[in-house]
């Protein structure tokens, strides 16, 4: 009877050992999911803080995202979900970021989309910059950011990696005229095969060209719901090969295309001083976002693998 008595009680003392972990471990996911955040969410949260300011004199206090990104027009709206992970970065992330004050409009001058090299100018204009030859490649990004990527490459020759742009020239900061380049590349021989194989008429393919950039960019997105895929290889949406005109990180100074992206060693060392992959399927792009790997997901951001390596994407409800 002792011996039975004895056996039951062990057998409820390993009960509860295993219901108290199991509500430990729950708690811990809960936990993890807590921290998940809409990027919408905790975008609106900063803009809210910014001051808009003329000398010492407040014209405005906190922007709405509409003002940055209309999420309502299609391509905005695409655009952000495949990009947005830039602005969800350290808190300064806004610093240089002018005003235009016309006398009848105040507005914050960053758009998700810009439209031409005027503005595209206005804006790289205004930053604090920094330029170095790595490589043997002229590299122009954000101050900031250079000086992280500068640590990144210190550390990494200790430990004996190297780290160094790929494309030349398009690896670092872009001009509008630029992205619109390499748009080209993409969109126009992909027009060719398809208009080949049938997929697309030649009327419809000459309509697309005559389009300006936007109304080309939404007209490609809309065969790519068919699988008409606009991307170098075909394979893939041509937001995973190129940035639509006006909208790509190289143009706000935040990224670098690396050329050791396929080293997992060089990506944990460009973590460590906030560069992550933040466009999927882009393995060689990294973007700078300032902050450390355990901040990414209260950032509104979500974890996303692809081709064996890690994306931080905009987590979006």
């Amino acid at each position: 009877m002792p011996k039975f008595t004895l056996s039951i009680n062990s057998m409820v003392k390993r009960y509860l050992y295993f219901y108290a972990a199991f509500v430990f471990i729950i708690s811990l996911n809960g936990q993890s999911f807590a921290q998940q955040n809409d990027i919408k969410t905790v975008l609106a949260q900063k803009l809210a803080k910014i001051k808009l300011m003329d000398g010492k004199k407040t014209l405005k206090n906190g922007i709405s995202l509409s003002e940055i990104c209309d999420l309502n027009e299609p391509v905005a709206n695409r655009v952000f979900r495949e990009y947005g992970a830039m602005f969800v970065g350290k808190d300064d992330v806004f610093a240089g970021f002018r005003l235009i004050n016309d006398g009848s409009q105040i507005k914050f001058f960053v758009n998700c989309v810009f439209k031409d090299e005027r503005e595209v100018n206005s804006y790289q204009t205004s930053l604090r910059t920094k330029s170095a030859n790595i490589g043997g490649t002229f590299v122009e990004l954000r101050e900031d950011a250079m000086d992280a990527l500068l640590a990144a490459i210190e550390e990494g020759k200790q430990k004996g990696l190297r780290i160094t742009p790929r494309g030349g020239e398009t690896a670092s900061k872009r001009s509008y005229q630029m992205t619109v380049d390499l748009w080209n590349s993409r969109f126009y021989p992909a027009l060719n095969y398809w208009v080949g194989k049938g997929k697309i008429s030649r009327r419809d393919a000459d309509a697309a060209k005559n389009l300006d950039i936007q109304g080309q960019v939404k007209q490609v997105l809309e065969w790519e719901d068919k699988k008409l895929w606009f991307s170098k290889d075909l394979s893939k949406s041509i937001l995973y090969s190129v940035a639509a005109p006006g909208a790509s990180q190289h143009i706000f100074m935040l990224a670098l295309d690396v050329e050791q992206f396929s080293n997992k060693a060089v990506r944990d060392v460009l973590a460590n001083h906030g560069w992550f992959q933040t466009v999927k399927s882009d393995l060689p792009h990294f973007t700078y976002l300032g902050i450390e790997r355990n901040q990414l997901k209260s950032s509104g951001l979500k974890s996303v693998p692809s081709g064996g390596q890690e994306f931080w994407i905009p987590n979006i409800e």
